[in-house]
């Protein structure tokens, strides 16, 4: 559903728009509605259908609460997210919390991951771009997953 990148100028009160391309998809199943949290592995958000997120949530709140380092990870995701609805115009709002948390500014970067997007502060994702650019394909484990997608 969610693909390809956007470059986004985030407004004075913290609102970025969805491209109009989503709009109706996202009005009709998803009725506007999203979650935002901090993503684990990187400096960004992770912005979520609201159908989605719940199987997300459901699981883990599954996680064992004995251990440690699982609360540390429901608090993470679970603690920062953020109900949203996309407003008449097709903006989402973003927490002052989320955006320090993502160090987010006026530029911003939408990646659309097919049921998430992430949102990135622009110049972080450059340099996330610029390092992928030596990510080494042929390792076995990127050459078997990529096998099994037939590329």
């Amino acid at each position: 559903m969610f693909r390809g990148f956007n470059e986004l100028n985030m407004d004075g009160k913290g609102r970025i728009g969805l491209p109009t391309r989503y709009h109706a998809h996202v009005l009709d199943k998803f009725h506007g509605k999203f979650v935002i949290t901090v993503d684990i592995h990187k400096k960004c958000l992770a912005l979520y259908p609201l159908p989605e997120w719940e199987g997300i949530a459901a699981r883990l709140s599954k996680l064992p609460t004995s251990n440690p380092a699982m609360n540390t990870l429901k608090r993470r995701i679970i603690g920062h997210a953020t109900d949203v609805i996309m407003d008449s115009t097709g903006r989402l709002l973003l927490s002052p919390e989320l955006r320090s948390v993502a160090g987010l500014e006026k530029e911003v970067v939408l990646v659309g991951l097919d049921t998430k997007c992430e949102i990135w502060n622009k110049a972080d994702w450059d340099a996330e771009q610029q390092a992928a650019m030596t990510t080494d394909f042929s390792a076995a484990d990127f050459a078997e997953a990529i096998d099994s997608l037939a590329l």
